[in-house]
């Protein structure tokens, strides 16, 4: 019997194609999550796309990750309900040879107004993409406030101080 290994979607990949995907299809957007800590200079492990996005882009932003695989919707998600700090999160999916890989839409509104505007591009594999800021990517792990995001917290305050 031959043994075989599934190969994980490869998470870099995936975001370069979204990336041009979305610049191809004029939706602004700024990345967010994992991934910008990684940029902002604490690396580490992550097993999902997150991106902040206008409400009112939500719907582009879904169509055009479509294109590129992400396909598999899920009802749209409320944290903090109620509170100064309520979000809003879409989720969308691609699922690929029983791979599956989450890209979560983080709407921009309310207490993320600022973390929006204070976007940068940085040059990061080779292309400018748009990130959010080191200060709007500790916000936004101050309000999420999860086990994983005070360790992104403590890792980024403990580089280099200086904003990207």
């Amino acid at each position: 019997m031959v043994e075989t290994y599934e190969v994980p979607l490869d998470l870099k990949q995936e975001l370069e194609g979204l990336v041009a995907a979305l610049a191809a299809g004029s939706v602004p957007f700024a990345i967010c999550g994992g991934i910008a800590v990684t940029i902002h200079g604490a690396p580490r492990l992550t097993d999902d796309l997150d991106l902040l996005v206008l409400a009112a882009d939500v719907p582009a932003a879904k169509r055009v990750a479509a294109t590129v695989g992400f396909d598999v919707p899920a009802a749209p998600m409320i944290f903090g309900r109620g509170t100064p700090t309520e979000r809003t999160v879409h989720r969308v999916s691609k699922l690929d040879d029983g791979e599956l890989l989450t890209l979560d839409l983080i709407v921009a509104t309310g207490h993320l107004d600022e973390v929006w505007r204070d976007r940068i591009l940085v040059e990061w594999e080779g292309r400018k993409v748009p990130v959010v800021s080191r200060s709007g990517l500790l916000t936004m792990k101050r309000i999420a406030g999860r086990p994983k995001d005070l360790l992104d917290i403590a890792a980024l305050d403990a580089g280099d101080s200086d904003e990207r």
